[in-house]
Protein backbone atom coordinates (compact mmCIF):
# COMPACT_ATOMS: atom_id res chain seq x y z
CA UNK A 1 0.00 0.00 0.00
CA UNK A 2 1.43 3.56 -0.94
CA UNK A 3 2.25 5.83 1.33
CA UNK A 4 -0.30 8.72 1.82
CA UNK A 5 1.58 11.99 0.87
CA UNK A 6 1.10 15.34 2.94
CA UNK A 7 -2.18 17.63 2.11
CA UNK A 8 0.22 20.26 1.03
CA UNK A 9 2.29 17.69 -1.31
CA UNK A 10 -1.31 16.66 -2.98
CA UNK A 11 -2.07 20.53 -3.53
CA UNK A 12 1.21 21.27 -5.12
CA UNK A 13 1.29 18.18 -7.18
CA UNK A 14 -2.12 19.12 -8.29
CA UNK A 15 -1.81 22.29 -9.66
CA UNK A 16 1.65 21.18 -11.11
CA UNK A 17 -0.11 19.38 -13.27
CA UNK A 18 -2.71 21.69 -14.56
CA UNK A 19 -0.05 24.58 -15.01
CA UNK A 20 1.84 22.20 -17.40
CA UNK A 21 -0.82 21.91 -19.64
CA UNK A 22 -0.73 25.39 -20.67
CA UNK A 23 1.68 26.93 -23.36
CA UNK A 24 3.57 29.86 -22.86
CA UNK A 25 0.56 31.66 -25.26
CA UNK A 26 -2.41 30.39 -23.50
CA UNK A 27 -0.02 31.36 -19.85
CA UNK A 28 0.37 34.76 -21.13
CA UNK A 29 -3.59 35.13 -22.28
CA UNK A 30 -4.45 33.43 -18.64
CA UNK A 31 -2.15 36.05 -16.88
CA UNK A 32 -3.72 38.94 -18.66
CA UNK A 33 -7.24 37.73 -17.76
CA UNK A 34 -6.26 37.25 -14.30
CA UNK A 35 -5.56 41.17 -13.84
CA UNK A 36 -7.46 42.34 -16.49
CA UNK A 37 -10.61 40.70 -16.99
CA UNK A 38 -11.36 39.13 -13.85
CA UNK A 39 -10.58 41.00 -10.88
CA UNK A 40 -8.46 44.17 -12.12
CA UNK A 41 -7.00 45.98 -9.08
CA UNK A 42 -8.12 49.39 -7.88
CA UNK A 43 -4.34 50.96 -7.91
CA UNK A 44 -3.89 53.77 -9.54
CA UNK A 45 -1.16 53.98 -12.08
CA UNK A 46 2.70 53.53 -11.33
CA UNK A 47 1.35 51.94 -7.77
CA UNK A 48 3.71 49.07 -7.96
CA UNK A 49 6.91 50.89 -9.17
CA UNK A 50 9.98 50.44 -7.18
CA UNK A 51 7.53 48.12 -4.45
CA UNK A 52 9.18 44.96 -3.16
CA UNK A 53 6.10 41.94 -3.53
CA UNK A 54 5.07 38.92 -2.23
CA UNK A 55 2.86 36.45 -4.17
CA UNK A 56 2.41 34.15 -1.91
CA UNK A 57 0.99 31.08 -3.45
CA UNK A 58 2.45 31.65 -6.87
CA UNK A 59 0.78 28.61 -9.06
CA UNK A 60 1.94 29.32 -12.65
CA UNK A 61 3.27 32.72 -11.75
CA UNK A 62 0.51 34.36 -13.52
CA UNK A 63 0.14 37.45 -11.09
CA UNK A 64 3.92 37.47 -10.41
CA UNK A 65 3.98 38.60 -14.16
CA UNK A 66 1.92 41.18 -14.21
CA UNK A 67 3.89 42.46 -11.05
CA UNK A 68 6.78 42.06 -13.19
CA UNK A 69 5.40 43.99 -16.16
CA UNK A 70 4.43 46.73 -13.80
CA UNK A 71 7.62 48.11 -12.80
CA UNK A 72 8.73 46.63 -9.43
CA UNK A 73 11.72 46.46 -7.32
CA UNK A 74 11.62 42.84 -6.87
CA UNK A 75 9.17 40.28 -6.47
CA UNK A 76 9.52 37.40 -4.31
CA UNK A 77 7.04 34.47 -5.23
CA UNK A 78 6.19 31.31 -2.80
CA UNK A 79 4.47 27.94 -3.70
CA UNK A 80 4.18 24.39 -1.87
CA UNK A 81 3.87 22.61 -5.70
CA UNK A 82 7.77 22.00 -7.55
CA UNK A 83 6.56 21.83 -10.66
CA UNK A 84 4.63 25.69 -9.43
CA UNK A 85 8.12 27.13 -8.46
CA UNK A 86 9.53 25.37 -11.80
CA UNK A 87 6.65 27.01 -13.70
CA UNK A 88 7.39 30.42 -12.26
CA UNK A 89 10.97 30.43 -13.03
CA UNK A 90 10.68 29.52 -15.99
CA UNK A 91 7.85 31.60 -17.43
CA UNK A 92 8.63 34.44 -16.02
CA UNK A 93 12.76 34.07 -16.96
CA UNK A 94 13.22 37.58 -18.78
CA UNK A 95 12.98 38.94 -15.63
CA UNK A 96 15.08 36.96 -13.85
CA UNK A 97 17.25 39.79 -11.85
CA UNK A 98 13.57 40.76 -9.95
CA UNK A 99 12.54 37.47 -9.42
CA UNK A 100 12.89 34.96 -6.41
CA UNK A 101 10.99 32.14 -6.80
CA UNK A 102 11.35 29.48 -3.30
CA UNK A 103 9.66 26.59 -2.31
CA UNK A 104 7.60 27.42 0.62
CA UNK A 105 3.91 27.39 2.52
CA UNK A 106 2.18 30.47 2.90
CA UNK A 107 1.61 28.78 6.71
CA UNK A 108 5.39 29.53 7.19
CA UNK A 109 6.44 32.44 5.28
CA UNK A 110 10.09 32.01 4.98
CA UNK A 111 10.83 35.64 5.46
CA UNK A 112 11.18 38.81 7.88
CA UNK A 113 8.34 40.45 9.63
CA UNK A 114 7.77 43.79 7.76
CA UNK A 115 9.42 43.28 4.41
CA UNK A 116 7.38 43.89 1.38
CA UNK A 117 5.08 46.66 0.33
CA UNK A 118 2.60 44.74 -1.76
CA UNK A 119 1.74 41.19 -0.88
CA UNK A 120 -1.10 39.47 -2.79
CA UNK A 121 -2.51 35.58 -1.76
CA UNK A 122 -5.00 34.58 -4.28
CA UNK A 123 -7.18 31.44 -3.92
CA UNK A 124 -4.27 29.77 -1.31
CA UNK A 125 -5.65 30.12 2.00
CA UNK A 126 -8.89 27.91 1.31
CA UNK A 127 -6.90 25.29 0.29
CA UNK A 128 -4.54 24.69 3.32
CA UNK A 129 -4.89 23.15 6.75
CA UNK A 130 -5.06 26.09 8.82
CA UNK A 131 -6.34 29.26 6.90
CA UNK A 132 -6.58 31.88 9.90
CA UNK A 133 -2.47 30.91 10.32
CA UNK A 134 -1.72 31.77 6.68
CA UNK A 135 -3.45 35.42 6.90
CA UNK A 136 -1.57 36.14 10.21
CA UNK A 137 1.58 35.10 8.22
CA UNK A 138 0.63 37.35 5.22
CA UNK A 139 0.27 40.28 7.75
CA UNK A 140 3.25 39.77 9.44
CA UNK A 141 5.20 40.44 6.74
CA UNK A 142 3.67 43.27 5.03
CA UNK A 143 4.99 46.57 5.99
CA UNK A 144 3.11 49.13 7.67
CA UNK A 145 1.84 51.40 5.50
CA UNK A 146 1.67 48.57 2.59
CA UNK A 147 -1.02 46.91 0.64
CA UNK A 148 -2.27 43.32 1.21
CA UNK A 149 -4.46 41.54 -0.86
CA UNK A 150 -6.33 38.08 0.06
CA UNK A 151 -9.06 35.79 -2.32
CA UNK A 152 -10.72 33.01 -1.03
CA UNK A 153 -14.24 31.23 -1.98
CA UNK A 154 -17.76 32.34 -0.74
CA UNK A 155 -20.09 29.93 0.91
CA UNK A 156 -23.59 29.33 -1.00
CA UNK A 157 -25.07 29.16 -4.19
CA UNK A 158 -26.22 26.41 -6.61
CA UNK A 159 -22.41 25.87 -8.12
CA UNK A 160 -21.09 25.12 -4.52
CA UNK A 161 -23.75 22.34 -4.43
CA UNK A 162 -22.77 21.25 -7.71
CA UNK A 163 -19.07 21.49 -6.95
CA UNK A 164 -19.16 19.41 -4.00
CA UNK A 165 -21.32 16.98 -5.12
CA UNK A 166 -18.82 16.19 -8.37
CA UNK A 167 -15.95 16.35 -5.46
CA UNK A 168 -17.64 13.29 -4.04
CA UNK A 169 -16.67 11.18 -7.86
CA UNK A 170 -13.03 12.27 -7.21
CA UNK A 171 -12.33 9.33 -4.97
CA UNK A 172 -13.76 6.73 -7.93
CA UNK A 173 -12.30 8.89 -11.28
CA UNK A 174 -8.69 9.62 -11.11
CA UNK A 175 -7.81 12.65 -12.36
CA UNK A 176 -6.09 11.56 -15.33
CA UNK A 177 -9.20 10.37 -17.14
CA UNK A 178 -11.10 13.29 -16.52
CA UNK A 179 -8.36 15.33 -18.06
CA UNK A 180 -7.94 13.12 -20.76
CA UNK A 181 -11.59 13.18 -21.16
CA UNK A 182 -11.76 17.15 -21.01
CA UNK A 183 -8.52 17.47 -23.32
CA UNK A 184 -10.58 15.47 -25.96
CA UNK A 185 -13.75 17.10 -26.08
CA UNK A 186 -12.33 21.20 -25.09
CA UNK A 187 -9.76 22.82 -26.30
CA UNK A 188 -9.49 25.41 -24.02
CA UNK A 189 -6.44 25.21 -21.20
CA UNK A 190 -8.53 27.10 -18.63
CA UNK A 191 -11.91 24.99 -18.78
CA UNK A 192 -9.47 21.84 -17.75
CA UNK A 193 -8.21 23.92 -15.09
CA UNK A 194 -11.91 25.27 -13.96
CA UNK A 195 -12.89 21.75 -13.77
CA UNK A 196 -9.99 19.53 -12.53
CA UNK A 197 -8.90 22.72 -9.83
CA UNK A 198 -12.63 22.36 -7.63
CA UNK A 199 -12.84 18.40 -8.09
CA UNK A 200 -9.60 17.30 -6.48
CA UNK A 201 -8.26 19.51 -4.70
CA UNK A 202 -7.52 17.77 -1.42
CA UNK A 203 -8.56 20.81 0.58
CA UNK A 204 -11.49 23.47 -0.38
CA UNK A 205 -12.82 25.63 2.21
CA UNK A 206 -15.35 28.39 1.52
CA UNK A 207 -16.44 31.39 3.75
CA UNK A 208 -19.15 34.02 4.41
CA UNK A 209 -17.55 37.46 3.50
CA UNK A 210 -18.20 38.59 7.34
CA UNK A 211 -16.30 36.05 7.91
CA UNK A 212 -12.72 37.23 6.04
CA UNK A 213 -13.72 41.03 6.89
CA UNK A 214 -13.31 39.95 10.54
CA UNK A 215 -9.53 38.56 9.24
CA UNK A 216 -8.93 42.10 8.56
CA UNK A 217 -10.26 43.89 11.22
CA UNK A 218 -9.07 41.58 13.44
CA UNK A 219 -5.26 42.27 12.31
CA UNK A 220 -5.97 46.28 12.63
CA UNK A 221 -5.92 46.54 9.12
CA UNK A 222 -7.42 49.53 7.61
CA UNK A 223 -9.50 51.00 4.56
CA UNK A 224 -10.77 47.34 3.67
CA UNK A 225 -12.70 46.82 0.76
CA UNK A 226 -14.38 43.99 -1.29
CA UNK A 227 -13.16 43.52 -4.93
CA UNK A 228 -16.24 42.58 -7.15
CA UNK A 229 -15.26 39.77 -9.31
CA UNK A 230 -16.29 40.09 -13.08
CA UNK A 231 -15.00 36.31 -14.13
CA UNK A 232 -18.63 34.70 -14.62
CA UNK A 233 -18.27 31.51 -11.80
CA UNK A 234 -17.16 34.10 -9.14
CA UNK A 235 -19.56 36.77 -9.88
CA UNK A 236 -22.05 37.65 -6.53
CA UNK A 237 -25.38 35.84 -7.07
CA UNK A 238 -28.20 34.90 -4.80
CA UNK A 239 -29.03 31.39 -5.52
CA UNK A 240 -26.48 30.25 -8.38
CA UNK A 241 -23.21 31.35 -7.15
CA UNK A 242 -23.97 32.42 -3.42
CA UNK A 243 -21.57 34.73 -1.94
CA UNK A 244 -19.29 34.71 -4.79
CA UNK A 245 -15.25 34.78 -4.76
CA UNK A 246 -14.44 36.91 -1.78
CA UNK A 247 -11.35 39.42 -2.70
CA UNK A 248 -10.61 41.73 -0.14
CA UNK A 249 -7.85 44.89 -0.03
CA UNK A 250 -6.28 46.56 2.63
CA UNK A 251 -3.47 48.41 4.45
CA UNK A 252 -1.38 47.79 7.20
CA UNK A 253 -2.36 50.40 9.78
CA UNK A 254 1.44 52.83 10.34
CA UNK A 255 2.09 52.93 14.05
CA UNK A 256 2.22 55.92 15.59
Amino acid sequence: MKPIKPVAIQTGELYSSIWDTFDQKEWERFSDDHIFKWSSLPLEEGFFNRKVCLDAGCGSGRFTRNLLLHGVQKVCAIDVGEGCVRNTQKRNATFAEKLEVKSASVLEIPYEDATFDFVHCDGVLHHTTDPEKGFTELVRVLKPGGTMVVGVYGKGGLMNFAIYTARLFRFIIPQRLTLSVLKKIIADPVIWYAVIDPMYVPIRKNYHEAEIRNWFESAYLINIKRLDSNWGPYTKGKWMKGEGYIKFIAEKKVSI
